[in-house]
């Protein structure tokens, strides 16, 4: 005599050393993650999340992570790992100048020594500062000013020039402070130019207020509150253009990024016979003229040096860069560059060596659309 016996089993398998994920700040949500189940009747394994499910709740996120196993018969267990990421987040980035004020019963108005781009004829807002003397002078940096009003803009903090002997040391602080410790702004761009002989930097002999042409360029920054540039060979009396884009603030996890560091603006170049002295060593030549997708810069020096080479259009906006950080005094050396994709057929050339800088105008045989 025969019997079957027939044993159901009912026991779900457990899913166990599912993982904790500490918040993050900035950085990415793993894009998965692993965990162990164990069954009574079998094996068990190792098991993946698969891809969270994220949602945005303002300023952090949270992604969901589900692990899910199921044994032969049908058995099945379920677990959930909620991870935390916060943010950084800026919006309505906007430019802002530094200028001279003075306190007055109707509040700040423009001081002296600041003239605003507009009176010398530029469509741009903005100013140029005078400085004549040593010691420490303090700029207020207003965004949004337009037409060189005040009253239009936002004070967002100040820039302090600093001049000593033949040094000048420029920096931004961004002061506008709201609860919580947020700032209202920070800053994503810097530019400074200084001349001693001319309120605004040249373009073949075309005064210019694109910031793209000043003395120093920070190139992107990674929203700061403050920032440090040092000139050498400066002297008075100069003219100074301290710009900046400052963005909103929205929200902050990194305490770490505010500070911006010191930098050196490099040698201002400030008298005239220094610079008609270094500019006759500094040279290139740029073909084909007129180019069609991309032109050659080649150049030769008698001294060992940085080369950076710069491009820039019409309007004085940088279109591409590159640096040669290995150049040998006494070779001869090429840099090619495409421009195929520039929407321009007129462009500057600034090549930048340790003696000096020189600019050339390229033209391009392509139209552009």
């Amino acid at each position: 005599m025969s019997q079957t016996i027939t044993v159901t089993d009912t026991i779900d398998p457990e899913i166990i050393n599912f993982p904790s994920v500490d918040d993050l700040c900035n950085d990415l949500f793993p894009t998965e993650l692993w965990a162990d189940w164990t069954d009574n009747c079998a094996d068990g394994g190792t098991i993946s999340s698969g891809v969270p499910v994220i949602t945005d709740l303002g300023c952090y996120e949270e992604a969901v992570y589900t692990f899910y196993v199921e044994d032969d018969c049908g058995n099945s267990d379920t677990e959930t790992v909620t991870a935390t990421r916060y943010y950084d987040d800026w919006d309505n980035c906007t430019t802002a100048f530094g200028v001279f004020t003075t306190d007055g019963e109707d509040g700040a108005t423009v001081d002296g020594n600041s003239t605003c781009f507009r009176d010398d004829d530029f469509r741009r807002w903005g100013w140029t500062n005078y400085i004549n003397t040593e010691g420490e002078h303090v700029l207020d940096l207003y965004a949004g000013a337009g037409r060189c009003d005040l009253y239009r803009g936002t004070h967002v903090g100040t820039v302090t020039v600093n001049y000593s002997g033949t040094t000048v040391t420029v920096t931004y602080n961004i002061t506008n402070v709201v609860n919580d410790g947020i700032m209202d702004y920070a800053m994503s761009e810097a530019h400074i130019y200084i001349g001693c002989d001319n309120k605004y930097p040249n373009i073949d002999g075309t005064p210019t207020v694109a910031p793209g042409q000043y003395t120093y360029n920070s190139g992107a920054l990674d929203h700061v509150y403050n920032y440090k540039v040092v000139f050498t060979n400066v002297t008075a009396p100069f003219w100074i253009i301290t710009h900046a884009v400052v963005c909103e603030e929205v929200c902050r996890c990194d305490d770490d990024r505010g500070n911006g560091g010191s930098h050196e603006g490099g040698d201002a170049a400030c008298t005239e016979d220094k610079v008609s002295t270094e500019t006759a060593r500094v040279d290139f030549t740029a073909y084909p003229v007129p180019f069609d997708k991309e032109v050659t810069i080649k150049y030769s020096f008698d001294y060992d040096t940085n080369v950076k080479i710069e491009v820039f259009d019409i309007k004085g906006a940088l279109i591409t860069s590159d640096i040669n950080y290995n150049y040998v005094r006494g070779t001869q050396d090429k840099t090619r560059i495409d421009l195929s994709r520039a929407a321009n057929q007129l462009f500057f050339v600034r090549l930048t060596t340790s003696n000096g800088t020189v600019v050339k105008k390229i033209v391009s045989s392509s139209l552009k659309r």
